[in-house]
């Protein structure tokens, strides 16, 4: 019976072993998985910077402009408020953007992208100034 002990202790051992080994690599994926995590929030977190820092030199840039313009001038704060809202309308939507609109394409009537400026169809392109 000793045998069969040391025989079954051998296996227990192994299957032991096995266990442990695939508990290991589960939480080494663990690790990687939040390692990789960590990447991304970092990633994204840098993007997020950049993007206020864009926006921040951006309002700077209106401000200072504005100002200019108003000495120079004489434009107040409400005409420039209203000119604001008569833009903000121009694609139809009160919403503190521009959005473009697709439009026909004067060559072969498809809709064009508003993205590119051009007909997605035939090629044609629009070169028209108020194109947004």
């Amino acid at each position: 019976m000793c045998r069969y002990q040391a025989q079954e202790d051998a296996l227990i051992g192994i299957i032991w072993d096995l266990y442990q080994s695939h508990r290991i690599g589960q939480l080494d994926s663990r690790i990687s998985d939040v390692q990789a995590s960590r990447t991304q929030d970092h990633v994204a977190r840098d993007a997020a910077n950049s993007l206020e820092e864009k926006v921040d030199r951006l309002a700077l840039i209106c401000c200072a402009l504005f100002e200019l313009v108003q000495e120079s001038s004489g434009i107040s704060e409400e005409q420039l408020r209203k000119k604001i809202a008569e833009v903000d309308l121009r694609d139809g939507a009160q919403d503190n953007r521009i959005t473009p609109r697709a439009k026909k394409c004067p060559k072969c009537d498809a809709m064009m992208s508003p993205k590119f400026h051009r007909c997605l169809f035939c090629g044609y392109k629009d070169a028209s100034p108020g194109a947004i």
